[in-house]
Formats: structure tokens, sequence, C-alpha cells
């Protein structure tokens, strides 16, 4: 039957009397020619150009009447150029193929080959392109029958992973969720869920519905997963699941259970020798003893890691800045700025920074300061509405309101009080004192 490559090869290598011998001509094994002229394989495109110049006609030939839809079930994919580039992280070669031969693209006969562009550009940059091929794999695959699914849901999941990337740079969290999500339903449908790639899918899901403080989400996904999954082939995805439920435990107000999930973090970055990971652990750690109400373990932690982590600068630094952060709401704003004068502030990470700027500024507003206070909340403020630090931002807006007397920032407080945020510094205790 003339519809496949390997048949058209076969019936005119016969017809010119040419044998397989011949055809092969010391450039492939006849073996391989075998399962191409059986239509087992597909020939890569090196070997489709040797057998065309051998048969004397053009490349063309072989493929222009190919029904691409009923080649999908015989087809091994792990053969196709396109496929072997990809495998050989050949991007370049790929977008090349697609951009200067897009007929031959179109015309070569491999399931994934849309996924293998979009993957492709997106790999170089290229990302509005990478958008258009990738969504034509998904689509494809929504529309493929239930046995071509499972042959490919690894490389689904990996399509919908990387439009995931894309969103997460354009900020379009709830795309990108819609996304994660899809790799997750058919996961489960497919029964995949021991595959590698579904540990990485709940992981960045965790990690989305984190961004938009959807704690109760990241607790039911995470911990349904764990609890299901006893045989952990993804090992290394563990600590990070791990310090998701603890952020989303802590925002919730299980505390007992935010710090029993940072203790296990703790222990599997140390087992995997990850030291600076377990270091940005022991932050959480003390943020989750601290919400908690045991301030003299937090404490305790903090200045057992300035010794530990004086080599990772930012991370020996920060944990000065959680010493603030303890002494600040305890009411001890002596001992604030007493640790805040040893610290030199550019070398803070951008979130130390910010929050050293607002205990700062609250510091200058009761000392009288209110220039010096307006201008450090001014800027840590943008920063405390990006990440949803709605109890600071209340504090913030209160203190400016006094500066100023501008209703403006009454306003804005009205806006955010009833608004689900995240934890960062200010606790119950020092609002309802402030209050």
């Amino acid at each position: 039957m003339d519809l496949y490559i390997g048949s058209k090869i076969k019936a005119l290598r016969l017809q010119k009397k040419i044998s397989q011998s011949q055809l092969c001509d010391n450039f492939m094994n006849r073996v391989v020619l075998s399962r191409i002229e059986n239509n087992k394989a597909l020939p890569s495109l090196e070997q489709l150009i040797h057998i065309s110049e051998r048969l004397e006609v053009p490349l063309s030939y072989f493929v222009s009447d190919v029904k691409y839809d009923e080649l999908i079930e015989y087809i091994d994919n792990s053969s196709s150029i396109i496929g072997d580039l990809f495998n050989s992280q050949n991007y370049y070669e790929i977008v090349k193929l697609i951009e200067y031969n897009h007929d031959e693209f179109l015309k070569i006969q491999d399931f994934n080959k849309y996924y293998y562009a979009g993957a492709s550009f997106f790999n170089i940059g290229l990302y509005n392109d990478a958008l258009k091929y990738l969504k034509r794999y998904v689509n494809l695959f929504l529309k493929s029958k239930e046995d071509i699914q499972k042959l490919n849901i690894d490389n689904f999941c990996q399509a919908l992973n990387i439009l995931f990337k894309i969103m997460l740079k354009n900020h379009n969290y709830e795309k990108g969720i819609c996304y994660l999500e899809l790799a997750k339903k058919y996961l489960c449908e497919l029964d995949s869920l021991n595959h590698s790639i579904c540990f990485i899918i709940h992981n960045n899901l965790a990690y989305l519905y984190l961004n938009t403080n959807q704690f109760q989400k990241v607790i039911n996904l995470l911990e349904s997963f764990i609890n299901t999954h006893d045989n952990f082939i993804y090992v290394r995805a563990m600590p990070h699941i791990y310090m998701s439920l603890n952020i989303a435990c802590y925002n919730v107000g299980d505390y007992d259970k935010s710090i029993k999930y940072i203790e296990k973090a703790i222990l599997l970055f140390k087992f995997f020798d990850d030291e600076y990971d377990a270091g940005r652990c022991h932050l959480n750690y003390i943020n989750s003893l601290r919400y908690s109400g045991n301030l003299d373990k937090a404490f305790e932690i903090a200045n057992r890691c300035k010794n530990e982590y004086k080599k990772y600068n930012k991370l020996y630094l920060s944990f000065f800045i959680q010493e603030m952060i303890l002494f600040f709401n305890i009411g001890n704003y002596e001992k604030v700025m007493e640790i805040s004068s040893n610290i030199e502030v550019h070398q803070l990470s951008e979130m130390s920074k910010h929050n050293y700027e607002f205990m700062m500024g609250h510091i200058k507003y009761l000392h009288n300061d209110f220039n010096s206070a307006y201008n450090l909340f001014k800027k840590c403020e943008k920063y405390f509405l990006t990440q949803y630090y709605y109890r600071d931002l209340l504090l913030l807006y209160d203190d400016l309101y006094n500066i100023t007397k501008d209703i403006f920032y009454k306003t804005k407080r009205s806006k955010i009080m009833n608004k689900n945020g995240r934890k960062n510094i200010v606790m119950d205790s020092l609002m309802n004192h402030h209050t």
C-alpha cells in the first residue's frame, strides 16, 4: 500500500531491480532498511536523502501522499529525524528545519513533532513560536485515542509544563494553573501517577496555588499526593513539596503541621547534602515557630544558624533579619535597632531588604522621625503589595495616614482589610497591641 514511506521505498526498489544490499551501499544496515520497508520504522532525514539519491527520485516522492492520521498507530517515533535531533538537544537544527524546510517538517510522520518543535523554540527563547506548536500538540493529543495518549502522556505533560513556564514569565497565573490542572487530570485518568513528570506537575501546581494565596488547595493537593505515593520515583522533589506544605499550613494557622513538614524538608535536604536549601528551610522553620508562639526555640535556631551559614552571605544576613523580626513582634525595638546597626543593607536579599525597611520605618514613626519613616515605607510598599503581605500593609498604611493625614492611605487600608494575604512579619499580637 503506497500510503506508507516504507512501502513506497520497497516498491520503487523492486521496480528498479535494486537489492537491499545495493540500496544500503555501506551507508545503512540491511536490518534497518527491512524495518523501514515493512513500515515498522521511519527513515531519518539522512537515510531518506541517501535512498532518494540511490533510487534517483526527489525527496518529496516519498512523503507527498502520506496520510498522517493513518500512520500514527504504526510509527516507531524514536526513529524519526526530529525525535533524534531533540533527544540530542539539537534545538537549533530543529528550528532551522522548520523555518527553512517547513513543507518537509509538515510531512514528517511523528506524533510528537509539534512537541519537539515547541520545546525547541522554548529552549532557545522564542516563546511565541513555542506557544503555537505546543498548543497544536496539546490539541492533537486531546483528539487522539486513549492508547495513543497512554504512549505519549509524558510528552503531553512536558508540553503543558512548558506552557506553564511561559505563562509564569507573563505573570498569567490563572492560565498556568489551567495547563497544570489539565496535566494532572490526564495523569490520573491514564493511571500514570508514578511517572516522574507527575511529581513536577504537582510541585509546580502547588507553587502557583501558593502565589495566588490558595493555601488550602496546596494542602489538599499535596497531602493527597504524598499519602497515596509511598514509592517515590522522583524523591528529590519531596523536600520542595514539604516546603510548599509548610508555607501553606502556617498561612492557614496549622502551625503544628507546618513545623512537621519543614522538619522533614530539612532532613531530606541534609540527606542530599544540599546545605544551602537546608539553610533556606530554617528561615521557614523560624517563621513557623514564631507564629506558633514558640519564640524561645525560634530565637535559639536563629542564633545557631548565624554560626552555621556564614559562608552564604545573603542567607547568613537573613538570619539577622529573622532575629530583628522576632524582637520587633515582642516590641523590643531597642534590640531591633542594635542588630540593624551591624547590617550592610545593600548586601541583603530583596525580601530581607524590604523587611528591614518596613521594621525600621515603623520604629522611625514611633520615634517621630516622620520623614525617614515615610521614605522607608515607600521603598517597601510596592514589594509588599506584589507579595500580598496585607497584614504588614495594614500597619504601614496606619502609620502613613498618621504621618500625612492623607485619606488616600485610609482608602488603601480599607481595600485590603478583609483580603486573604500571606503572613510575613506582623503577628496577631502586634496588630492587637497596635489597634
